[in-house]
């Protein structure tokens, strides 16, 4: 019981730290370029992380050379674009919207599977694929249909969506993770491969934009996405998932819009419209349908 606790404990830690990401990209989004925010973000989180995974490069190292392009191309989904996205929406787009647009990474990873792997999609997974697909209209249109017609969107959203496309890329590659590399290892790998990518962007961006100013919010927000989100959370999550299994910490991953939407409104005074519940509630509706296995299944 007290193993089970510690899961659920730990999966809604990770939650709650990783829904403040939406609330920074909003907040700093007039005071630090996208690239920029993202680079100093995953330098943070790489050192916090090397002292704890300095002992296994050693023998992490000759497995990480062999599997160099697949890493890479982790690094770039995870590391290089889908915070900078988020971070790009943040300019245009409520922290609510992105907190709802970005879950429906599963759903991404669902149709994906059938794409390249030729998964068969059964009809309640279907129906889950086309709530999510209704609750992002909802979404994007802001419940103006008008708003579809003209094409008069927000982009914002739609780079919300790039992050969960590249986060679903991500998720479905991890398969084919190679063994003989420790997590921390792998992650280390990563993370510093998908700085390296970044790193030709994050100077263009410092040459063609003004540089940003060292404040104390956009230190706090870069230390907590750093520290927070990209490091904390990795460790709750990896005790979540050792505690409680990847499907329940699942369910408490989707709780995330819910301590957005509060973060969001006591912080950064947004405001709650009808479109985003109804749109929201379709989103995450559709996402336990199309992800939950069935209790059949999950005695298997």
């Amino acid at each position: 019981m007290q193993r089970i606790s510690q899961g659920y404990a730990a999966a809604l830690a990770a939650t709650v730290i990783w829904s403040g990401n939406f609330v920074v990209a909003r907040a700093v989004a007039d005071m630090i370029p996208p690239w920029q925010c993202n680079f100093w973000r995953w330098a943070v989180a790489l050192a916090a992380l090397l002292p704890f995974a300095w002992k296994r490069l050693a023998a992490d190292l000759p497995r990480i050379r062999e599997h160099l392009r697949y890493l890479t191309l982790q690094g770039v989904l995870g590391v290089t674009l889908m915070n900078t996205l988020i971070y790009k929406a943040g300019q245009t787009t409520e922290s609510l919207n992105m907190a709802l647009l970005v879950p429906t990474a599963p759903v991404v990873i669902l149709l994906l599977s059938r794409i390249l792997y030729g998964e068969a999609i059964s009809p309640r997974r279907m129906i889950g694929v086309l709530l999510v697909l209704a609750g992002v209209t909802i979404l994007v249109s802001r419940g103006d249909w008008e708003r579809l017609a003209t094409l008069s969107l927000n982009a914002g959203d739609f780079w919300a969506l790039g992050g969960a496309f590249c986060f679903g890329l991500y998720s479905l590659f991890m398969r084919r993770r190679p063994e003989g590399i420790s997590p921390l290892g792998f992650n280390v790998a990563v993370f510093a491969l998908g700085l390296l990518c970044s790193l030709p962007f994050t100077l263009a961006e410092a040459v063609l934009l003004p540089l940003p100013r060292a404040s104390a919010p956009v230190v706090v927000s870069v230390l907590y996405t750093g520290v927070g989100c990209s490091f904390l959370s990795f460790w709750f999550w990896t005790l979540a998932i050792d505690r409680i299994g990847p499907v329940r910490a699942g369910i408490v991953y989707y709780s995330l819009p819910v301590f957005a939407a509060a973060a969001s409104a006591l912080i950064l005074g947004e405001s709650i419209v009808g479109a985003q519940i109804v749109g929201g509630t379709l989103v995450v509706g559709g996402i336990v349908a199309a992800t939950l296995r069935s209790p059949h299944r999950n005695r298997q």
